[in-house]
């Protein structure tokens, strides 16, 4: 896959480590085949916000491996002065996004992290699919997030992490014609 000269610039300025970078690929890579089907399938998709949103989305993790990796992501790209579309897809990949009321209990800032357009939809699912460098089955990260429940005290945001993985694969499956 050929990198976008910005997304080098990007990742170069802020040292994100090799592996970050091969994930963000393996990433972009589902997301655009994802992307692509849906557009040929007659939905409006914008190739190249999932293209830069897939390739940035970790950005944060350049700073910090930590849950909130996302909410600097947004921060990074935000300074960077990058389109606020391709902001909020780095800013809403988390798991299947965040309620305010969750990220507040998580210690984040108190606002929505939810993926609302297509392309916010289509990098968050393909991330969710992507273990490290490797392209899992919807059902192996299903499972991977049930298992948090057994490891953090906040399991009423897990059960609502799985309600909305379920959603979220549906939704993704019926644009694009794959089945995950």
């Amino acid at each position: 896959m050929k990198i976008p000269e910005i997304v080098e610039k990007i990742w170069d300025k802020y040292n994100l480590p090799e592996n970050v970078r091969e994930h963000c690929i393996e990433v972009a890579k589902l997301a655009l085949e994802i992307a692509e089907n849906a557009k040929k399938r007659g939905y409006n998709v914008d190739i190249d916000a999932v293209r830069l949103g897939a390739l940035l989305h970790d950005i944060g993790r350049a700073k910090t491996h930590g849950i909130e990796h996302f909410v600097v992501s947004g921060e990074i790209l935000r300074k960077e002065g990058l389109d606020e579309k391709i902001v909020k897809i780095a800013e809403r990949h988390f798991s299947c996004g965040i309620k305010a009321e969750e990220a507040k209990a998580l210690g984040l800032p108190e606002k929505d992290f939810m993926p609302e357009t297509l392309e916010e939809k289509i990098v968050t699912f393909a991330d969710n699919l992507i273990f490290d460098r490797k392209r899992a089955s919807f059902k192996e990260f299903y499972e991977k997030l049930k298992e948090l429940k057994n490891r953090v005290k906040e399991k009423w945001i897990v059960d609502r992490s799985l309600e909305r993985a379920l959603k979220l694969k549906e939704e993704i499956e019926k644009v694009s014609g794959m089945k995950f």
